[in-house]
């Protein structure tokens, strides 16, 4: 797993860098519409209020579960994933907007009791691959 991390961190850098390169090299500036891309997933980083301890919340993780699972089911969470400082969960959903997987998660029973609160991250296309594709010198 960390291999394949580290390998994936590597191809990742070295298609940043050339991405990077080409647009700076590129004689004209591209076409703003060319940076704009849909959002796709949400990410969702849910963190546990700081006044909320293991004894309110423990109880309540086998009905979060079985909701949170609901969601995966439904198509709405696309991956899940616990923080490793367990301080808290992350989820990469299907869903157009953060409003959307606010309204989604703050129904969960966490949520209703006001012991989880999560940041949420649009995310998209990588649009500088684009740029690339519609430079005739690349």
């Amino acid at each position: 797993m960390q291999r394949t991390f580290h390998r994936n961190g590597i191809s990742i850098l070295a298609v940043t860098a050339f991405l990077a390169s080409s647009v700076a090299n590129a004689q004209s500036v591209p076409d703003p519409k060319l940076l704009d891309v849909p959002t796709t997933k949400v990410l969702a980083i849910g963190s546990f209020t700081p006044t909320t301890s293991p004894k309110v919340w423990l109880p309540m993780v086998p009905r979060e579960a079985k909701k949170t699972a609901d969601l995966y089911f439904d198509g709405k969470i696309d991956q899940w994933y616990v923080k490793q400082d367990k301080t808290g969960v992350v989820f990469v959903m299907n869903v157009k907007t953060a409003d959307e997987a606010h309204a989604l998660l703050d129904k969960l029973p966490m949520g209703v009791a006001g012991v989880m609160k999560f940041e949420m991250i649009p995310l998209g296309p990588i649009s500088p691959i684009r740029m690339i594709m519609t430079n005739p010198e690349n």
